[in-house]
């Protein structure tokens, strides 16, 4: 092999290492379907359903339902959550298939204001380290 070659697939090889070496990195977000199977719904326990997950910054958090339906997704403070209210400006998420980047460490509370559904069950907290 001559010196030129040789050179080539040094200098490969350390790229490839370099960019495996960045992976763990950019590959750790994940990706979290809200209720799993069940969805965005009152059937869901979503305390439970938290609790086995670790929440880190960069994850996301997919709510689906049906998007026919009365269900929504705002996002609420922990009073909002406790009490299952939303301040009248709160937008509201309505696609049925709606994605939320946990951006930074903290506390988020995920409601649905749809009359009786909150009351129900249908709310989430996640804390994000």
């Amino acid at each position: 092999m001559n010196s030129e070659v040789s050179d080539y697939c040094a200098t490969a090889v350390a790229a490839v290492v370099g960019v495996a070496a960045l992976l763990p990195a950019t590959a750790s977000a994940a990706t979290y379907v809200v209720g799993d199977d069940a969805g965005w719904d009152t059937a869901v326990d979503y305390v439970a359903w938290a609790g086995g997950k670790k929440f880190e910054v960069g994850d996301t958090l997919v709510f689906r339902y049906d998007a026919q339906g009365p269900q929504d997704v705002v996002v609420v403070d922990a009073r909002g959550y406790a009490e299952c209210t939303a301040p009248d400006n709160a937008p509201a998420l309505t696609s049925g298939d709606d994605h939320v980047v946990l951006g930074q460490a903290g506390q988020f509370f995920f409601i649905c204001e749809a009359e009786g559904e909150c009351e129900g069950g249908m709310k989430l907290a996640v804390t994000v380290h």
